[in-house]
């Protein structure tokens, strides 16, 4: 417990330097910056690999995400998601995250400006959408599907929002009708996510309330409302430090931080297993390693990318907790639940072609020779990735380096 308070201290004092910043309307780059585009897009157009690669495969890729979605149904007024789908409606989906970070990257890689209006285009679609409940039932009600969809699906519109900050097509006008409506609409359903789940819902939003604290840091005067499970009013930099204290807590395995667990072990084990996310399959949320292939395991990954994302935007903000976190008796470690997958002495498991895509951004931080390993022999995985760690293979590709 006194490392996390001092984690925490130490995450105040970081929040102060960097939340309460003015509005310079240059991208900060959530998952990468301006630069680090810069430099594979060079990279890429010299012909050096992996750049040229990747950039020619994401190129591709967005395109062809982009002429798909002429077909999508247009997105507008109260949203329902059907069948308790993550895929409903599909601008929240993992598809529609994809496409709109993607465009947004697309416009800093090629400098076309078809790329930035179409980015723009899906994040002002989202500002007049409200309710988002389940279609067989009449009234909103919180553990809704869409609940979920906004905090994974919803939360790339931010990192495409801020990399269009250096666009002349994105007005100020534009950024504060979106604010707005992260304010009023997303942000108390997320927020919900975040106080209550204790899986990987819960880590997207917390991922996503932190996100969405640190884009409204122009506006330190908002009140972000709560409604539930607690009702309450922060400020930006109140809740940006409040949602990344309950990730670390999140992570813990102390009576206190149980929140929803719905098995008798819950955070991150010494050992990196995460029983909550465990428990979906078949295999003992107790093991020393996960016997099956089955749901528990791809669980197990998914909360892994989900915290990868929050620990890496904060890691961009000079904030290395998430990445470093480990409590006294050997919990709540990150690294830990990458090594209890990917190296473990009884059986090991590749993480899935999107999923792996996560695991470029942490072996970018820990340069843990196991992850290495893993990225060689499972992947390279596709270019995208799964739904918050995106573009892992393409913003922080393996290169070489010269001895």
């Amino acid at each position: 417990m006194a490392k996390l308070v001092l984690g925490l201290l130490s995450l105040l004092f970081i929040t102060g330097n960097t939340i309460s910043q003015t509005e310079n309307r240059q991208p900060n780059g959530v998952l990468v910056s301006v630069g680090e585009l810069a430099e594979i897009k060079t990279q890429a157009l010299n012909g050096v690999e992996p750049y040229k690669q990747n950039y020619q495969a994401f190129l591709h890729f967005t395109d062809s995400l982009m002429a798909a979605s002429s077909e999508w149904k247009e997105l507008s007024g109260e949203v329902i998601v059907y069948d308790r789908s993550s895929t409903s409606p599909i601008q929240l989906s993992s598809t529609g995250g994809k496409l709109v970070y993607g465009t947004a990257l697309a416009w800093h890689l090629t400098g076309e400006e078809k790329y930035a209006r179409k980015s723009r285009s899906l994040i002002l679609d989202l500002t007049d959408t409200y309710g988002y409940r389940n279609d067989a039932e009449d009234t909103f009600h919180w553990g809704a599907q869409g609940i979920l969809n906004l905090a994974r699906g919803g939360t790339p519109y931010i990192y495409a929002a801020d990399l269009l900050e250096s666009w002349p097509g994105w007005s100020k006008k534009d950024k504060i009708r979106y604010q707005v409506w992260l304010r009023d609409i997303m942000y108390p359903k997320v927020a919900w996510a975040s106080r209550w789940r204790k899986n990987n819902w819960g880590v997207a939003g917390s991922f996503s309330s932190a996100l969405i604290a640190w884009y409204l840091r122009d506006h330190p005067d908002w009140d972000l409302e709560e409604i539930s499970p607690t009702a309450q009013k922060l400020s930006p930099e109140e809740a940006f430090w409040s949602h990344n204290q309950h990730q670390i807590g999140r992570l813990l395995t102390s009576d206190e931080w149980k929140m929803d667990g719905k098995v008798a072990l819950w955070g991150i084990l010494p050992n990196g297993a995460i029983p909550e996310e465990i428990r979906r399959g078949d295999d003992p949320i107790d093991g020393d390693h996960l016997p099956s292939d089955g749901s528990g395991t791809h669980y197990t990954m998914t909360f892994i990318e989900h915290l990868t994302a929050h620990a890496e935007f904060l890691r961009r903000l000079g904030d290395t907790s998430l990445y470093d976190h480990i409590a006294e008796d050997g919990s709540g470690s990150l690294l830990q639940a990458y090594l209890f997958v990917v190296d473990n002495p009884i059986k090991s498991h590749c993480f899935t072609s999107n999923r792996i895509n996560a695991l470029y951004f942490a072996y970018g931080y820990y340069r843990h020779p196991a992850l290495l390993a893993a990225l060689q022999e499972c992947g390279p995985g596709n270019i995208s990735g799964q739904r918050m760690a995106l573009f892992g293979r393409l913003t922080r590709p393996i290169v070489e380096r010269k001895q």
